[in-house]
């Protein structure tokens, strides 16, 4: 099972998020069959979603991240909680491009050029949305923008995934490092240093290097850490029949009638999971009688 580990300095200077996704994206590429390109991307914008979920305070708010680009793959939506649950589905799961000119998966070139946005639903009349432009489309340069421009928030943001050549997943993972407040001068300065030495996070999840690994490896010689929190995660939909069904009793009762006596069922397909849900005349008997 994935987890993540979330803490902070010693100082108070910055707190940090580190997670273990493999499972998330194994299961999120057993559901969404996508290609190598895509589902590095994918599994990317998963981890770092399942992350900024774990941010949430109430159990019933959620956190979407919504990527679309002008690229092949044209949308990615991930939806996280903060439970450590989190789902997601793309517009066009089997868009591939060749490797890039350093001979990696091309994650910016199958995004494109477009938009970011962030939505946080804490149950309140209207959501938060938060929006900037991709710089990169790699998905963590994209986000420190995001979180700088949109949220005022300095910000490092690591996410990688491995993908083997029979498109299972090797590795991923990654971390969010934010500065507090009153984080002072030097630490930032020795930060950044830090920060300019340290191997990508594809290289640290190669060398197979656990969240603690990696979060003690960044803020060596920075300042001393203390984890507060360690929970799993997992790829997890939390569809139902009734819940499509609410859906469809949204449509003009003609509409529901003509689609029941063309097909004699209405069926309902989950993006997130692909389960399939079957609807009869008698699962809306009630409702068209009324």
């Amino acid at each position: 099972m994935g987890y993540l580990i979330r803490g902070i300095t010693k100082n108070k200077n910055a707190r940090f998020f580190c997670v273990d996704s493999k499972n998330i994206v194994e299961e999120a590429q057993k559901i969404h069959k996508c290609s190598a390109t895509t589902i590095a991307a994918f599994g990317r914008v998963l981890t770092a979603g399942v992350i900024m979920g774990s941010d949430l305070k109430g159990e019933k708010d959620l956190l979407t991240i919504k990527i679309t680009g002008d690229g092949a793959l044209k949308q990615i939506i991930v939806t996280a909680n903060s439970k450590g649950y989190v789902k997601g589905y793309v517009s066009n799961p089997y868009a591939d491009l060749p490797l890039n000119e350093n001979g990696k998966l091309d994650v910016g070139g199958i995004i494109g050029r477009g938009n970011l946005q962030i939505i946080k639903d804490m149950g309140l009349k209207e959501p938060y949305v938060g929006i900037s432009n991709l710089v990169s489309g790699e998905i963590g340069e994209d986000l420190a923008n995001y979180f700088f421009y949109s949220e005022q928030v300095p910000s490092v943001v690591g996410v990688g995934v491995l993908v083997d050549k029979d498109l299972s997943i090797k590795r991923a993972g990654g971390f969010i490092i934010q500065l507090l407040p009153e984080a002072d001068e030097e630490f930032i300065n020795r930060l950044e240093e830090k920060i300019k030495t340290i191997k990508s996070v594809t290289e640290m999840l190669e060398s197979n290097m656990s969240p603690e690994d990696i979060i003690n490896s960044i803020f060596e010689n920075v300042e001393d850490i203390e984890i507060l929190d360690k929970k799993e995660v997992k790829y997890n939909c939390d569809c139902d029949k009734d819940r499509f069904y609410r859906g469809l009793i949204t449509l003009d009762k003609n509409e529901i009638k003509e689609m029941l006596e063309t097909d004699k069922e209405i069926k309902a397909k989950c993006h997130f999971c692909h389960k399939e849900y079957i609807f009869t005349e008698e699962d809306f008997k009630e409702f068209l009688e009324n």
